[in-house]
Parts: structure tokens; C-alpha cells; sequence
């Protein structure tokens, strides 16, 4: 399935509670204001959240009490709370989110909006298994630079286009240190990365904002090859709108 199928799919189930005949109960807007715990390893109610937008961080802490990031959730992405309950991972709210909520078992049948619940489900536990393949990549083989510019150049496919106009980039609220956790790397060191991109004139990332200056170039010496996002090798359309001014 190519991902404008799955997004047209993902759009009718979140506007499927209000058809007639539908139980509204089934699906609720909801909003978690910044730094709202949503999910934690306590979480015992079923609940499957469609994110229309903001952004959040799932994350491990672990018996030192560092915290590793395991993963990023953006408009459009899928939250399961028995995912992360059988991760033992806590997912919080970076920005202010808005989402549908859908409570209980999905039993995929009748016309509340479950009927494509279990294979959009599917299709997103598919869709992270190839973003944390990507990331054991980066921590295993990519250096400091080629860490951090590929996970830069994977979220600004998954964040879309920027609501500032001329923008080449998108609007990042993450801090240095949750990308560095999710990296394995410190705070000083992504800074550093941060510089020499900055200086080598490949991007900025300053106010929350992500700039690219050479996107292509960076994409080259990162080795990034978006077809792990878009599910289709021969989609261009990612890289079409990279070379935007």
C-alpha cells in the first residue's frame, strides 16, 4: 500500500464518528497540553490515538536512570497504549497534541470507524519496525554527523511542510538532548554536530526551527534514502519538495 492510500484511509476513519448512525462515544477529540504524560508503563486502559497534531516522545527509562528515546509520534502517526504498556515505554507530549481517541477493543467490524482500525494498525507497527531498524543503523554504523542528520532529515519528511512560508525545513520542538537521547549521544556532543553543519552550510537548527541549506548535499553525506518512510522506492515526491527554495 503506497501512503497517500494509507493517509486517505487514516482521514476517513478520524471523520468516521461523525456519520449518522455512528456511536460518537467510540471517538473523541482530545488535547494534551506540552509535557502531559499520555501513555506510562502503568497504563491499563486500551486506547488507540490518531494524532492530528503536535508532537510527542516515547521513551525507556532505565535502572540508572538514564532515559533512552526510542521513538518520535507526529501528525498522522498511530499511538497504541498496549504497544507501549508491552515496551514498558512512557510516551509524553513535547508540544501542545490534538488527537482522536478511540477506547476500548477494535473489533474491526460494524460502522463505529473500527473497520480499518486493525489494518492501519498494521500498517503503522510496520511502518515504526522500519524507523527503529533505521535508528539501530545509525547507533551501530553512522557517526555523531551521520546520526543526527539522518534522524533531522527523517522528521522533516514526517513533519510535513512548514507553516512558515519559503521555509526549507520544518518547526522542531525537540531539544538537544531528546534527539541525543535518542541518538546515544550527549547534549555537548549534538551541539558540536549542530556547529559543523551550521558552518559546512547544510543546515541551522535555531529558535525550534530546522533549516535546511543543502538538503541534498546532506542526504548525500548521510547516505538518507527516504523510501523507508514512504514505502515506495520509486516515490519522488519527498524529493521533489527537498529541492525547494
Amino acid at each position: 500500500m503506497r501512503l497517500d492510500d494509507h493517509l486517505n484511509m487514516r482521514q476517513a476513519l478520524a471523520s468516521e464518528h461523525r456519520k449518522p448512525g455512528a456511536r460518537p462515544t467510540r471517538a473523541s477529540l482530545r488535547n494534551y497540553p506540552a509535557g502531559t504524560t499520555i501513555f506510562d508503563v502503568e497504563s491499563h486502559l486500551s486506547r488507540v490515538l490518531f494524532i492530528e497534531s503536535g508532537w510527542t516522545i516515547s521513551s525507556k527509562t532505565m535502572s540508572n536512570g538514564t532515559r533512552i528515546v526510542t521513538d518520535f509520534f507526529l501528525h498522522g502517526d498511530v499511538l497504541s497504549a498496549a504497544s507501549t504498556s508491552m515496551s514498558h515505554e512512557t510516551v509524553h507530549a513535547v508540544s501542545d497534541v490534538t488527537c482522536y481517541e478511540f477506547q476500548g477493543q477494535m473489533s474491526g467490524a460494524g460502522n463505529d470507524g473500527g473497520s480499518q482500525l486493525p489494518l492501519i494498525m498494521t500498517i503503522e507497527l510496520m511502518k515504526r519496525h522500519a524507523r527503529i531498524a533505521e535508528r539501530l543503523a545509525s547507533i551501530g554504523r553512522r557517526d555523531a554527523f551521520g546520526r543526527t542528520g539522518h534522524l533531522l532529515l527523517e522528521l522533516a519528511i514526517r513533519a510535513g511542510n512548514a507553516s512558515r512560508p519559503g521555509l526549507n525545513g520544518f518547526e522542531c520542538p525537540l531539544k538537544q538532548s531528546e534527539i541525543g537521547d535518542a541518538l546515544g549521544l550527549s547534549t555537548v556532543h549534538i551541539n558540536r554536530v549542530l556547529k559543523e553543519m551550521r558552518l559546512g552550510g547544510l543546515l541551522s537548527f535555531r529558535n525550534g526551527i530546522v533549516e535546511f541549506l543543502n538538503r541534498r548535499k546532506l542526504m548525500e553525506l548521510v547516505d538518507f534514502d527516504p523510501s523507508y518512510l514512504t514505502g515506495s522506492s520509486q516515490d519522488n515526491t519527498s524529493l521533489q519538495e527537498m529541492e525547494q527554495p
